[in-house]
C-alpha cells in the first residue's frame, strides 16, 4: 500500500521533475539503507527483524533523479520529488505534523496505523521514509525510529 502511495506522489510530480534544468545524479537509496542501519533503527523485535531481513533489498528508479529502496519493513526514497511538490500535498491532506531537529524541514504522518511516514528536506535533497508498524505498536510509538533513520542517512547525502 505504501508503495502505491509513494508511486502516486512520484507520478504527480513527474512532470515538474522533467522540467528541472540541471538534473543531479541519482543517489542509490539501497547503498544507504544497509542491513546495519536497518538493524539499528527497526521497530521490530529481533526474531521478527531476522525474518524481514531475509527478503533482499530491492531498489527502483523514480523519475530522472530519484530512487527508492525497500528493505527490512522500510521503504526509503531519495529525491523522489521536489520540496514544492510535497508542500502542495501537505497543504492538501493536512495529516502531516512538523518534526523539529531533522534536516531543514521535516514532517511525520500516521498512515492509518499501518506505517509511519517521515518526510525530510535537507541539503538540497528530499528523503522520505515509510516504516511498517509492527503488531502491538502504533505509528506514534515508532516516530523516533523514523527520525533515527533520517539522522543516520542525512549526513551521507551531503
Amino acid at each position: 500500500m505504501r508503495q502505491i502511495v509513494a508511486l502516486l506522489l512520484v507520478m504527480i510530480c513527474f512532470t515538474e521533475l522533467m522540467g528541472a534544468q540541471a538534473a543531479k545524479p541519482a543517489v542509490r537509496a539501497c547503498t544507504l539503507l544497509t542491513r546495519e542501519v536497518v538493524t539499528q533503527v527497526s521497530p521490530y523485535e529481533k526474531q521478527a527483524l531476522d525474518q524481514v531481513l531475509r527478503i533482499p533489498a530491492s531498489e527502483d528508479s523514480l523519475g530522472p533523479t530519484g530512487t527508492a529502496c525497500n528493505y527490512g519493513g522500510i521503504t526509503m526514497q531519495v529525491d523522489p520529488f521536489t520540496p514544492a511538490v510535497f508542500e502542495r500535498q501537505r497543504e492538501k491532506d493536512k495529516k502531516w505534523v512538523a518534526v523539529q531537529g531533522v534536516g531543514d524541514s521535516a514532517y511525520f504522518a500516521d498512515n492509518k496505523g499501518r506505517w509511519a511516514e517521515l518526510y525530510v528536506a535537507a541539503a538540497g535533497h528530499v528523503l522520505t521514509i515509510q516504516m511498517d508498524v509492527p503488531t502491538g505498536k502504533t505509528a506514534a510509538s515508532i516516530q523516533s525510529n523514523t527520525v533515527a533513520l533520517a539522522k543516520a542517512i542525512l549526513p551521507k547525502l551531503k
